[in-house]
């Protein structure tokens, strides 16, 4: 995420060939990074303020007169159900505010997916929206999947991974000799003309952001489909590590017999929905009776746990043997609670809140809340926002840069990459460095396996202008 300082170009003698090693890989990295990462802070920026956002744009469906005694949920469900009769009832919203509507999200016969909502003192349904186009799921999917499902997924997690390499090498190439100037270094020389302006400007804020940029995109890789499912595999390995105490078996993302008939579909489904906390979200739930009870049960039960309010979501049972969700978050990681009703009673087979969540199930959940701006509140929003404005302005800048410098004659004539260092031999620490990375980013190992192929074609196979040019 940074070049180097040109107050010190001139005084590495003795890491030269490191020094030029490090530039061509954040070269490289940040030549597949760009487009992702300024998609994913563009995303993540709007998504801190999913709420606030989506009650402007959608106004007239989700702001309402103020209710102070909002109808039970079995009334607002018995609206909904005369609105779209024979629809399945998914999930139960309650009201953001006394002058927010509640949400309920339907599953019509032979059709997709629908979020209504309804007035919560008057019962009336305002209107409906297909759920998956709603304006932050789409926002969602786009950041955590780029809307291409798996695939996006995975390509979402190797930038993110490719991200921290980006850090690293780009905070080496910033590091400051004895006797730099502050000028440069810790701030942008933004009377400077051409290379100098621009490197300032790429280099300086990154430095800044790095820190903060590094969290959070190791505090959003648990939600990655395959480096998250891999940190949840650690639930099976002792106590210390286990998300929750019901954490009993290795979670899947497909339907290859897991030990609930009914987990993989609900760890799909769950997707990046972060109304299901990451330490629930791979549980084996528990096994309920028949259904016997409905919505004006659960809510009681709800009332006499102290979870019902703004923040609650009543996810209704998908099928036998499935019971009633309640997932309780109504600001930061500390206050989240699940319960799991028995369809048959309303028995509640189980109540677990941050309290039991294990040492890496409160790690990851605070990192969580932190990543999505819920846990310090408007502070959190702001400091989530200016990340993501100086992630913008680095990748704009270093793109600006790599224009300035690539060769003329478009691809053909070369990429414009760093040129090799000649007499260069890895050494071990950066081998040892690479594994590392490797083995702990898995899609981001076998990444770089490629990009090294890669390497040499190009060496072999693009004219020698591709070495020529090493500084912007």
């Amino acid at each position: 995420m940074a070049t180097p300082n040109p107050a010190s170009d001139d005084r590495r003698p003795r890491s030269r060939g490191l020094y030029g090693a490090v530039w061509r890989w954040h070269f490289y990295a940040g030549l597949f990074v760009v487009p992702v990462l300024l998609m994913l802070a563009v995303t993540g920026a709007l998504y801190t303020f999913d709420d606030e956002i989506e009650a402007w744009w959608y106004r007239d469906l989700q702001v309402t007169p103020a209710c102070a005694a909002p109808l039970p949920a079995a009334s607002q469900e018995a609206a909904v159900q005369a609105a779209y009769p024979g629809a399945a009832i998914r999930r139960y919203t309650v009201a953001a505010a006394a002058d927010r509507a509640a949400q309920w999200t339907i599953q019509p016969p032979g059709g997709a997916a629908l979020n209504l909502f309804v007035e919560p003192c008057t019962g009336v349904v305002r209107g409906a929206l297909e759920a998956r186009w709603q304006l932050m799921k789409v926002i969602s999917a786009l950041h955590g999947e780029l809307l291409l499902g798996t695939v996006g997924d995975w390509l979402v997690e190797l930038a993110a991974s490719w991200a921290l390499v980006l850090l690293v090498t780009g905070l080496y190439l910033w590091w400051p000799e004895r006797g730099d100037r502050l000028l440069g270094t810790l701030i942008p020389r933004l009377n400077a003309k051409g290379r100098v302006f621009w490197r300032d400007l790429h280099a300086v804020p990154a430095v800044w952001n790095a820190l903060a940029l590094g969290f959070l995109i190791l505090s959003g890789l648990p939600w990655a489909g395959f480096w998250g499912g891999q940190l949840a595999r650690l639930g099976t390995v002792s106590h210390l590590t286990a998300p929750t105490p019901n954490f009993v078996a290795a979670p899947t993302l497909d339907a290859a017999a897991p030990a609930d008939p009914h987990a993989a579909h609900r760890v799909a489904a769950a997707g990046n929905d972060t109304s299901i906390p990451w330490a629930i979200r791979h549980d084996v739930a528990p096994q309920g009776g028949p259904a016997r009870i409905g919505v004006a049960e659960v809510e009681a039960v709800a009332r006499q746990r102290g979870v019902l309010g703004p923040g609650l979501r009543l996810i209704y049972p998908d099928g036998p043997g499935a019971v009633w969700h309640l997932s309780y978050i109504p600001g930061g990681a500390t206050t989240q609670r699940t319960l799991y009703l028995d369809p048959a009673d309303a028995r509640v087979i189980d109540d677990i809140g941050y309290g039991r969540y294990s040492p890496l199930g409160k790690a990851v959940e605070w990192g969580v809340e932190i990543h999505l701006g819920r846990q310090f509140g408007l502070a959190n929003q702001l400091l989530c926002v200016l990340v993501c404005g100086l992630t913008v302005l680095t990748v704009i800048t270093g793109t600006v840069m790599w224009w300035r410098r690539r060769p003329p004659g478009g691809l053909r004539a070369g990429l414009g990459a760093p040129s090799r260092p000649k007499a260069y031999r890895t050494q071990t620490g950066v081998v040892v460095i690479a594994v590392v990375l490797g083995l702990l980013f898995p899609l981001m190992g076998a990444s770089l396996v490629a990009v090294l192929i890669l390497d040499v074609l190009i060496r072999r196979l693009l004219p020698t202008a591709t070495q020529r040019r090493s500084a912007i």
